[in-house]
């Protein structure tokens, strides 16, 4: 993206709708979270299916990748297959997902071009397709606490490299509160729902207005 692209992006607030995004999770697969040294691997496995979920309650078009699932890298952890078990999971041998004609065709399908991302690892199946999706005109928000990589070093590397490529950097329960946007939505029962099991506070606070306080 040019400086004036970039400069663009940074001078308005364009939010994140049910309508105007989808969410693509990028090898969220069983042997990949096992090197994982960047965030606690059962805080990243909780971040990810908070992330899921979120992409379920609103309905966003949602894209599920794997690369080498049949080799070490494994499946698809089942917590996300269990949520979208009508969703193929599109395995591929390019270590960028957008070097594969299917997998860039399943993302152009969505129609949507703002695309909420997170991936294992970040450094590379999450920084390769968001930089390309960015050089392809898409609005990019990585999800930097459902991905992860090897080394806290990588991670911040990475964080630089895609922040000044026009990358929007969040967080899975800021894209859910961005996309919930109003309590009184029909949504916001079942997002609260996820916020109670994947985020301490809200179940608590749950515990509190039951209790009447």
């Amino acid at each position: 993206m040019n400086t004036d692209a970039i400069a663009q992006n940074l001078a308005y607030y364009d939010q994140l709708t049910p309508d105007n995004c989808a969410m693509l999770l990028i090898d969220h697969q069983a042997g990949l979270f096992l090197g994982v040294k960047s965030i606690d691997q059962q805080i990243l496995k909780n971040n990810v299916i908070g992330l899921a979920k979120t992409a379920k309650v609103f309905n966003l078009p949602t894209v599920l990748f794997t690369s080498s699932a049949k080799g070490p890298n494994g499946p698809t952890i089942p917590e996300i297959k269990e949520l979208f078990p009508e969703h193929k999971i599109y395995d591929r041998s390019p270590i960028n997902l957008w070097n594969d004609p299917e997998c860039l065709q399943a993302v152009k399908d969505t129609n949507r071009k703002k695309l909420i991302m997170a991936a294992i690892t970040t450094d590379v199946c999450l920084a390769f397709p968001a930089l390309a999706a960015i050089k392809a005109g898409y609005d990019v928000y990585a999800v930097i606490d459902a991905s992860g990589t090897w080394t806290a070093q990588a991670e911040l590397a990475t964080v630089m490299r895609l922040t000044q490529a026009g990358v929007i950097m969040t967080n899975w329960i800021a894209v859910a509160a961005e996309l919930k946007h109003d309590e009184d939505r029909k949504t916001s029962a079942g997002m609260n729902r996820a916020f109670g099991e994947h985020m301490g506070l809200y179940d608590f606070l749950g515990d509190i207005a039951a209790a009447g306080h």
